[in-house]
């Protein structure tokens, strides 16, 4: 048996005697005495060698690391198994959770920035290694997303409030021109000397931190693997969150439940459908430039929009685009062209997306639990990914919604 199964076992015992009060016999009384020096003798033995793992830790460290969590090009995954929290409780608990009350928990740094420093108490669980860090620092590129999404358009920062009120700029008139020096104080428009006075269309919108979060079942199998929980956490958890994000992005129904998305803000400017896909993308381009200035930074599309697109053919069958072995992203009119499986059929939304903002308000946090009425006996645990964000739409004007069919 390892220090803590005999800890266990010794604890077990101690119990048992304790039961039996006043009527201890000499021998069980010499036993008792035993078992508390034994007890006291494994946490000291305990407790040191914990302090002298975190020094190795420390000490292999590459220089600029922390003790708390390795800094460097790695994924939400990879950190989340090298962090010293996940670490402590496998050399404390090697064959998994042992306890109702299990817990690991370990809270990362803000998306887009990573200047935000997170503080927390330890979770009160009585587990060794159940606690968050206090800190991280020096952490570059939190999530890694498969390129070229609207959420690698948008701007990503972080917020110290669960809820605020901010301007949206829906139109803006321009009014500019060139002025004559005035003779009088009588004039009237430009020439007289009257400066001009350009105009802006605002209105208060809410912006409210909600909740996004996913969870899967493992195995105890799972929870001491390292590979394993890397492909969970990477591959299936912060992926869902991503993906649920996205869709919030584009298709939020501003109710209280969710925010409202691109689809649902007033203030977007909309297209009809003109002749066919390419035409109305043209036409939707010029709208943007003359109603707000903007120049498209990327057209979001559904995936068999984009399929029509590409495979556009004149009247000898040769493809309008670049055809099948066309290399580098994909445009229309000079503009990048991006999917999107949350957008219908027969929409795209163009624009600059970066007049989006998502703030983080609570950091990606993973954590484990096993906290269920059987989860014990089945050697299974309840893994979770979990942040707040709240997101706003600064300028609805630049960003313009196309209907690609008729109807």
């Amino acid at each position: 048996m390892n220090r803590q199964e005999t800890l266990k076992a010794l604890v077990a015992e101690a119990e048992n005697l304790e039961k039996k009060g006043t009527n201890l016999t000499e021998k069980e009384i010499s036993r008792a005495e035993e078992i508390s020096r034994q007890i006291q003798q494994l946490k000291t033995a305990m407790s040191s060698a914990k302090k002298t793992a975190a020094t190795l830790r420390a000490a292999t460290h590459n220089e600029g690391e922390t003790s708390t969590m390795l800094e460097g090009k790695f994924t939400i995954g990879e950190k989340f198994v090298k962090s010293d929290e996940v670490r402590g409780f496998r050399e404390d608990h090697p064959h998994g959770f042992e306890s109702k009350n299990g817990v690991v928990n370990f809270a990362v740094k803000d998306v887009a920035s990573g200047q935000r420093v997170l503080k927390a108490d330890p979770l009160n669980t009585g587990i060794p290694g159940a606690s968050r860090p206090e800190y991280v620092e020096g952490i570059d590129d939190l999530t890694y997303r498969k390129p070229r999404t609207i959420l690698d358009l948008i701007y990503q920062g972080t917020t110290n409030s669960p809820w605020l009120q901010y301007r949206q700029l829906r139109a803006v008139t321009n009014n500019a021109s060139i002025t004559g020096e005035a003779k009088t104080t009588t004039g009237t428009d430009a020439k007289g000397g009257l400066k001009p006075l350009s105009t802006l269309t605002t209105a208060t919108a809410d912006a409210k931190a909600f909740t996004y979060a996913d969870g899967l079942e493992i195995t105890n199998q799972e929870l001491s693997d390292d590979g394993a929980l890397v492909g969970i956490i990477d591959g299936e958890l912060e992926a869902n969150l991503l993906d649920v994000i996205e869709k919030t992005l584009i298709n939020g129904s501003g109710s209280a439940d969710e925010p409202a998305g691109i689809l649902h803000t007033t203030g977007v400017l909309n297209q009809a459908f003109d002749t066919d896909i390419a035409t109305t993308l043209r036409k939707a381009k010029t709208l943007l430039s003359t109603t707000s200035g903007t120049t498209p930074q990327a057209v979001v599309m559904n995936p068999e929009d984009n399929e029509a697109l590409d495979l556009l053919q004149d009247k000898n069958g040769r493809y309008l685009g670049a055809g099948p072995f066309a290399s580098g992203d994909p445009t229309v009119w000079s503009i990048p062209r991006l999917e999107s499986s949350y957008l219908e059929k027969g929409t795209a939304i163009i624009g600059d997306f970066s007049v989006i903002q998502l703030l983080v308000y609570e950091a990606l946090n993973i954590a484990v639990f096993n906290q269920h009425k059987d989860y014990a006996q089945r050697n299974l645990s309840y893994i979770r990914a979990e942040m707040r964000a709240l997101q706003m739409i600064r300028k609805p004007a630049q960003l313009c919604v196309a209907k690609l069919a008729q109807g």
